[in-house]
Parts: C-alpha cells; sequence; structure tokens
C-alpha cells in the first residue's frame, strides 16, 4: 500500500508467521493471551513501514499508532509492544471497518495532525495514549470496573486534547462528555445526560460521573466492592461497549476526520460501521 509518502511492505515469510501465530496454544476466542509470567510480549514483524525522507522515530511511531488505529489491530514498532493479550483479526478493537483507500486517507490524515501538533508533544502524546487506554480496555479478561477506568481515562485524554485542537476550555467531570459530543456532532449517549434533581442544591450530575466518583473516591462500583457488581444487567445498556464507540468516535473526529458520517451514530448499537473518510 502507498499513499503519498508513506508505503506499507509486506515482510519475508508472512504466511508462516501468521499460521504459527494461529495455531498458538495461547489464541482463544481471536485472542493471544500471554498467560503467567511476564505481562510485556512481541510478535513477530510482518510489515515495514516508509516515509520518503523522512527519518524521525517519533514521526514513524505515531503513524503506526494511527495505522493501528484505523486497522483495529495493535500495531508496534517495538520488540515487546504488547500487554496480556492481543487479538489477532483486523478491526478488533473498534467498531468500525476500513479499507485500503479508507487506509491511506487515515494516515494521511496522521501525517498532516504531526505536522501541526509536532511542536507540543503532550498533542501526539494525548492522542496516542486515548488508543492504547482504548486498546486495553478491550481485553476480554477485563472485569467491568477495569475497562471503565481505562475507558475513562481515554475519555479524559480525549478532552484534554478537544480542549487545544477546538479552542474551548473543557468544562468539569461532569459536563465533559456532553461537551466533546456537542463539539464533534455526537449524539449524546443516555449515560452523559445530566440526571435531573428535586434537590436544588445538589450539583449537576451523570449517571457516568456518578460512577466515576465512587470508584476513584471510594472504592465502589455500583456501591459493592470492585468486581461485585455489574452496571446494565437486565437492560440493553451496555455502558464500557458504548464508551469505548464513543472514544472511537472521538479519536477519528481529533485526528482530523470530523466529517466522516461514521463521527455521527449513535453508540447504543453493537453493529459495526464502515468508516469514510473525506
Amino acid at each position: 500500500m502507498k499513499s503519498g509518502p508513506i508505503s506499507i511492505e509486506t515482510l519475508p515469510d508472512l504466511s508462516e508467521k501468521i499460521s504459527s501465530i494461529e495455531s498458538d496454544e495461547r489464541v482463544y476466542n481471536g485472542w493471544l493471551h500471554i498467560g503467567c509470567g511476564s505481562r510485556v510480549f512481541g510478535l513477530p514483524k510482518t510489515h515495514y513501514l516508509c516515509h520518503e525522507g523522512c527519518d524521525d522515530s517519533a514521526k514513524i511511531g505515531f503513524l503506526v499508532w494511527g495505522l493501528s488505529f484505523f486497522t483495529g489491530m495493535r500495531l508496534t514498532t517495538t520488540e515487546a509492544g504488547f500487554l496480556d493479550a492481543t487479538p489477532i483479526k483486523m478491526h478488533s478493537l473498534v467498531d468500525f471497518h476500513t479499507t485500503d483507500s479508507t487506509l491511506g486517507t487515515a494516515l494521511e490524515l496522521c501525517e498532516t495532525f504531526w505536522n501541526n501538533n509536532k511542536h507540543i508533544e503532550k498533542h501526539v502524546k494525548w492522542w496516542a495514549a486515548a488508543v492504547h487506554a482504548l486498546f486495553l480496555s478491550k481485553n476480554p479478561k477485563n472485569l467491568q470496573f477495569e475497562s471503565f477506568i481505562l475507558l475513562y481515562i481515554a475519555l479524559d485524554a480525549c478532552a484534554a486534547l478537544t480542549e487545544p485542537l477546538r479552542e474551548r476550555k473543557r468544562p468539569v467531570h461532569n459536563k465533559r462528555i456532553d461537551w466533546m459530543c456537542s463539539e464533534f456532532g455526537i449524539p449524546v449517549p443516555e449515560w452523559a445526560s445530566l440526571l435531573k434533581s428535586e434537590n436544588e442544591n445538589e450539583s449537576e450530575r451523570s449517571t457516568i460521573s456518578v460512577l466515576r466518583n465512587a470508584l476513584i473516591h471510594e472504592a465502589l462500583f455500583l456501591d459493592e466492592p470492585l468486581g461485585f457488581a455489574l452496571h446494565g444487567i437486565g437492560t440493553n445498556q451496555n455502558i464500557t461497549l458504548e464508551m469505548q464507540g464513543l472514544v472511537c468516535r472521538l479519536l477519528v473526529a481529533l485526528i482530523g476526520g470530523g466529517s466522516a458520517d461514521y463521527i455521527h451514530t449513535p453508540v447504543s448499537t453493537r453493529m459495526a460501521y464502515g468508516l469514510r473518510l473525506a
């Protein structure tokens, strides 16, 4: 694949590498689990990314983060860039699908974002950090509260980046998600909407802010010690799945894909969308 100065080439023995991973006894339901011992592990390198005229390893690393996000599969330039478990199929970590032409446009957006923000290192790192937290939240062995924490900090990283990119001061936690959705035209999830209260002296809150405050400040999730209760039982709502969908939409918007129809789709669905970038 080639997009402008960026090209991606397949390394030798790709089929053998894929076969060895797919036949690994540690693969279960499409995920490779590292098991006991060290939690950090590596995998054989399968592709080579080349940027004509660029020898900046930090830029190449960011482009790989972008490619990782848009393929929905953890990719890394490091020798041991995986933690605990990783999926072995594309599109496993996001709720959208991309084509080769979309990936080319996505890489162009990533390069433009880098060029516009390389002078402020935090902007670049916030985007990559949100991607990483999103990916960690998808680990099938996570308990719900663990995924919730990872997704909440991913949303906070998105809020930190939204503030300078949109030149708007971010509000307090309970209004932050509603604010980001309004900035990018994303339907506000029910759990992020402010709850009505008959007590005028009570501060405004949302379902997610109530869950977050008890979890962070009191070590409680749904009024129980961590891991002893689940949100959404008996309902159609899956808050962590919807949070993952929201993080995906925000990451697409923040990297420059705000005109994509995908951005304006609701997160309260389990369907996967086709992502088209202008």
